[in-house]
């Protein structure tokens, strides 16, 4: 009897567990429904607010869509056109360093061939004018020595002569 005693307590502890779980499973059946219907009421409540919200949200994209894509062309023409007007900048300041590096040449060359002539014609004035400029102020002062020289051996031979008179004179 013992043996069957432990079996009985076992299929009752058993039969003792299943119904427990059996319990545990309806509550957790009945929690689950109640939450599903909380969660249903929730998806519905939030389809009916959101659908409206979805909805415009549906005609701004469908609206903006066309503006969106003439906002893109209008970007890529316009990315086009400064790459364009770029290029031509780029084109026209080449052109300009250019045009005044050759003017610079040009002024380089200008003032190397006006001081070349400045110096030739200072060269030619030297020889030209100053040299028989020297030449005749040389001659005139060998003039103006000689001249000078005439009269101071005049002024001698007057002041002899006035000499000789007045011993002359004296004499008499």
């Amino acid at each position: 009897m013992e043996h069957n005693t432990m079996i009985d307590t076992f299929v009752v502890v058993a039969a003792a567990a299943i119904v427990l779980q059996t319990g545990i499973l309806i509550a957790l059946y009945v929690a689950l429904r109640r939450s599903s219907a909380r969660i249903e009421g929730i998806a519905g409540r939030l389809e009916q607010q959101a659908s409206p919200v979805l909805a415009t949200a549906n005609i701004i994209l469908a609206d903006a869509q066309p503006k969106l894509a003439e906002i893109t062309t209008n970007l890529v023409e316009s990315t086009a056109t400064m790459r364009e007007h770029v290029a031509q900048v780029g084109e026209a300041t080449t052109e300009i360093v250019e045009r005044v590096r050759l003017q610079a040449v040009r002024l380089d060359e200008f003032v190397t061939s006006a001081a070349n002539k400045l110096e030739s014609t200072s060269e030619m004035l030297q020889t030209s004018v100053l040299s028989p400029m020297r030449r005749v102020r040389a001659i005139v002062q060998a003039l103006s020595a000689g001249l000078n020289f005439l009269r101071a051996h005049r002024a001698q031979k007057k002041a002899m002569s006035t000499t000789e008179v007045e011993d002359e004179e004296m004499f008499i």
